[in-house]
This record gives C-alpha cells, sequence and structure tokens, in this order.
C-alpha cells in the first residue's frame, strides 16, 4: 500500500482515501509520490488556474532525494506542498510538520 511504501503518516489517510489527495505521479527510484488537491482548483477572472500538489519524499529517503534544503540536503521535511498560478508561476506554502500540513489541509477541505 502507498502510506506503507512511502512511510506517509496515519494522519494522511482519510484525505487519500476520500479523493481529497490524489496520486498523480510515483517515483519509485526516487521514492517520492506527487499528489494534487482537485478539490482546490481554481479559476480567476483572468483565466488564471490555481492548483495545488504535495509532493511527500520517502522520510528516510529525504536526504538522498530533497528537493529543497537549508544549508544541507535532508534539513528540511520530507513533503513540501505547492500552489501554482498560470502565468504567476509557483511557490512553496510555508509549512513545516505533518501537523501543520493537516491543519492546512483540513482548514482547506470545507
Amino acid at each position: 500500500m502507498l502510506l506503507q511504501k512511502y512511510k506517509l503518516p496515519d494522519q494522511l489517510r482519510p484525505y487519500i482515501r476520500s479523493g481529497f489527495l490524489e496520486v498523480l505521479a510515483e517515483n519509485e527510484a526516487e521514492k517520492t509520490v506527487e499528489f494534487h488537491i482537485p478539490a482546490l482548483r481554481q479559476s480567476d477572472a483572468d483565466g488564471r488556474i490555481t492548483t495545488y500538489s504535495l509532493t511527500w519524499i520517502h522520510p528516510d529517503h529525504n536526504e538522498q532525494f530533497c528537493h529543497y534544503y537549508d544549508k544541507v540536503p535532508g534539513d528540511t521535511p520530507n513533503f513540501y506542498l505547492t500552489k501554482d498560478v498560470t502565468e504567476l508561476g509557483d511557490e512553496i506554502v510555508d509549512i513545516n510538520s505533518v501537523d501543520q500540513l493537516v491543519s492546512w489541509l483540513e482548514s482547506h477541505r470545507g
């Protein structure tokens, strides 16, 4: 199962089972799974589309496969949440723990 394979915390299980988090891509070689959050997709009056995705790196392999770090690979959380707006680009949402991630997901689930 995906939860065990990537050592996802149990707190994410309800979001995955309900479809709030949907698997977008899995990279077994880099121990990474990317989820998108289709319920949060929006368009604005200018036709720009906003989407969110969660990239999770197996915590035991964060140092090897992390995409971002402060001083040395693996010194930041093994996941990141990205907000992408067409024509404006993407930005990382400032979340630094699983508890913060779960709170953010819950507050946006509606």
